[in-house]
């Protein structure tokens, strides 16, 4: 009896699952389903209709996993739909990037971050792919737009990764590549009533290009806190005080140094953090012994130290440690005093 009961149970799963699989075998059905699971963005569902959708989305998920050969390309083709929606386009690109860790893949979920509205997503999750995205190349300003311009700005917050609405416009802007990012926060440090305006302008400060120390002489401070007009006017009247001291007996080469650069753009931090490590205060090394021919390769590694979003506290430390070298090469690169 018990192995009737077992052999009709375990029938029935498999009939289960291959009609599960039968109903879900063609595009027009995967669109069909997308179109019910992502009519409405979460934000505006409560209670039993959010766990409904929620159960149909993840049915969506389960029919692409299940079959990624044959509905994969269906998937693709719906997210490149003119009047896909964001929601759907960034949760679809979540799917894509997993099933298909490609090139092509990451331009559709850059494109999903720059367009969904951050309050329908997991702000860390969020904030961490578009950092990601940007260490990649992919131009996310729009992204970083929507973040400072968020009247909710304030309201992203997670104890987890400390990430508040200064942390996260430093992960994105900080992992973009300054000719991406310069532009742009000129841009946005210019515009009155931004939320977040003053953030804005003190990334603006970190970029350490000519194109933004340029704009710190001319940007128009009314209306921003007394201490960001201040930190803009001691970079444009006391630029000697952001330039670093060299040590007069190095512990750590250049070569050192552009080795454990190199690694980490491998995405292999191992030297770089026994470095770190071994002599805490490199900074002073680093203005003895590099050059201003590096300054693309330690701009490189800064991005490379903030787009990992790991432990926040001390990656945004050796951002800024980061920038304090750059600023020095920048502003006075051949007669830094000797510490």
């Amino acid at each position: 009896m018990i192995k009737l009961l077992l052999f009709a149970v375990f029938g029935l799963l498999v009939f289960s699952s291959a009609a599960f699989g039968q109903s879900i075998a063609s595009c027009k059905e995967l669109n069909a389903m997308i179109k019910t699971a992502f009519e409405t963005v979460p934000s505006k569902l409560a209670g039993d209709q959010a766990q409904v959708k929620m159960k149909e989305r993840e049915r969506v998920w389960k029919a692409v996993e299940a079959r990624p050969k044959q509905l994969l390309p269906c998937l693709r083709q719906a997210l490149s739909a003119p009047d896909v929606s964001p929601f759907f386009l960034y949760q679809g690109s979540e799917l894509l990037i997993e099933l298909d860790p490609s090139a092509k893949s990451n331009a559709v979920n850059a494109r999903a971050l720059n367009t969904v509205d951050v309050h329908e997503t997991n702000a860390s999750s969020w904030v961490g792919h578009v950092a990601q995205r940007a260490r990649e190349g992919y131009d996310m300003t729009e992204a970083g737009s929507h973040w400072l311009s968020d009247p909710d700005l304030n309201s992203h917050t997670n104890d987890g990764l400390d990430l508040g609405p200064a942390e996260g416009a430093l992960y994105i802007f900080g992992s973009m590549d300054e000719a991406q990012a310069t532009p742009a926060l000129i841009k946005l440090a210019g515009q009155k009533g931004l939320p977040g305006r003053e953030l804005a302008l003190r990334l603006l400060t970190f970029q350490a290009t000519p194109e933004a120390l340029a704009a710190l002489k001319q940007i128009d401070l009314t209306g921003l806190p007394t201490k960001a007009q201040e930190l803009v006017r001691n970079i444009n009247e006391r630029p000697d005080g952001y330039i670093l001291g060299s040590r007069a007996d190095p512990k750590i080469s250049r070569q050192e140094f552009l080795t454990a650069f190199q690694g980490m753009f491998k995405l292999d931090n191992r030297k770089f953090w026994g470095m770190v490590k071994n002599v805490p205060d490199y900074q002073y090394d680093a203005a003895a012994v590099l050059k201003p021919e590096d300054l693309p390769l330690i701009r490189k590694a800064r991005r490379y130290t903030i787009s990992g979003l790991n432990e926040p506290r001390d990656i945004y430390k050796y951002y800024l440690t980061f920038t304090d070298i750059i600023l020095t090469m920048v502003l006075k690169p051949n007669s830094a005093s000797t510490k």
